[in-house]
């Protein structure tokens, strides 16, 4: 997400990396057969990823910018041309902006030669919630996300897992597992989230347990078994031997090209024995307030059941019910304005100057042209729109009359820079 990493090991690490310098540096040799192949292969790695748009966690919290543009999918390699991959290339493969690093000495058939550029900055963009909401997802399951100090996160993590399985796993089946993925947002905070896993039948059970129990341990605290077990879990992962190295090593050298500190490996092993229950409890009560929940969207949750455990429900909806203000009334197409009507129903679209218009079972919802940024056009005839927050949907033209007409004016309404090519769903 903030780095590309290039990993050898044994006698051939110094050829394999002389190499890859010499790739990037005659990074403009890359031929449409190449950036193809390359295509074909991450569509093979990750198909769901590849075609769909699915925003994740970091988009929710911070939208389609900085970090968050790294949890929303990747149908948009399909339309990445090769003078786009080039550009990028330039852009942000370069000497000063890059870092090698070894677990062992230097080998003395290195020779590495990037090219000259500049140091990219970095923005981190403020969190678009601000307050303990529920997300209505487009993913499965049930997740909790925090923003919390880079020094306590793993400690943390592993605390909150334990609390978790023992009160939703063990006495009651809601679910298997808690995954922990943190990303650092800068030198001092990261995002903390925990994936829960429960069946479909499970979810609103496990996602009102889940809360619950969160907030059961920040007003209690953490029992004195979830605290020895973090530490062991975080002594264990901190046993020095070559696979521990060789993953700490590379986290060393993207915080050093990031202007981040990184703890060495006594300072985290020293933070994890001195760690109390209280400071722990501290760190997570104070985390709550950037509380963002995330629930599968077909999960029925009310906005009465967000109250209930103390959140604001946010559908996370790109279309949003219309009010009238822009000289737009909710209930007529505006004059002047062609109406779409459906194959199959008595809804309609309409499209004016600044928004798209859907009216169906006497209401009208629609999306403000301008807050889309990014329009993806696919082969099928369906259009996806998504606006800054990450919020999208997949309009099928098809589904309307006149829909080729439909088709043109509603890519046409959008600038071409924004337009881009998906793979068929």
């Amino acid at each position: 997400m903030d780095s590309v990493e290039f990993y050898a090991c044994g006698d051939a690490d110094a050829g394999y990396l002389n190499a890859i310098a010499a790739a990037v540096s005659g990074f403009t040799a890359v031929s449409e057969e190449d950036l193809a192949l390359e295509k074909s292969i991450m569509e093979a790695e990750n198909p769901q990823g590849f075609s769909t748009v699915s925003s994740g966690l970091l988009t929710c919290r911070f939208g389609t910018n900085g970090q968050g543009a790294g949890h929303f999918g990747s149908p948009t390699i399909t339309g990445i041309s090769r003078a786009e991959a080039i550009e990028w290339a330039q852009r942000w493969f370069t000497a000063e902006n890059a870092a090698v690093a070894f677990t062992g000495p230097v080998p003395g058939s290195l020779d590495i030669r990037l090219p000259q550029g500049t140091p990219v900055t970095r923005h981190q963009p403020d969190p678009v919630i601000t307050t303990p909401t529920l997300i209505r997802s487009q993913k499965s399951g049930v997740a909790l996300s925090f923003m919390v100090p880079s020094r306590n996160s793993a400690f943390l993590g592993e605390a909150l897992r334990y609390e978790l399985l023992a009160r939703l796993r063990h006495p009651t089946g809601l679910i298997y597992s808690v995954v922990i993925l943190t990303t650092q947002l800068d030198n001092d905070c990261c995002q903390l989230d925990l994936i829960l896993d429960p069946v479909a039948a499970n979810t609103a059970a496990a996602l009102r347990a889940s809360v619950a129990a969160v907030r059961d341990v920040a007003a209690e605290g953490f029992t004195d078994d979830a605290v020895q077990a973090a530490r062991h879990a975080l002594q264990a992962v901190f046993t020095w031997d070559d696979t521990v190295a060789s993953d700490h090593l590379p986290q060393v050298a993207v915080n050093g090209l990031l202007g981040r500190t990184t703890p060495t490996r006594q300072a985290l092993l020293d933070a994890a024995a001195s760690i109390t229950s209280a400071e722990l409890r501290a760190t997570l009560t104070a985390s709550l307030e950037s509380l963002i929940v995330a629930v599968d969207e077909n999960t029925k949750v009310r906005k009465a059941d967000a109250t209930a455990l103390e959140l604001t429900l946010d559908p996370y909806e790109i279309w949003q019910r219309h009010n009238g203000t822009d000289d737009l009334k909710p209930q007529e197409s505006p004059d002047g304005h062609q109406k779409w009507r459906s194959k199959t129903s008595k809804a309609a679209l309409t499209l004016t100057e600044t928004h798209l218009l859907k009216l169906e079972s006497g209401k009208t919802k629609s999306i403000k042209l301008a807050d889309v940024i990014l329009v993806g056009d696919r082969s099928c005839g369906c259009i996806c729109l998504m606006d800054r927050r990450g919020r999208s949907t997949d309009v099928h033209t098809d589904d309307w009359k006149d829909s080729k007409k439909l088709r043109r004016k509603l890519l046409n309404a959008f600038p071409i820079d924004i337009v881009r090519q998906f793979p068929e769903e």
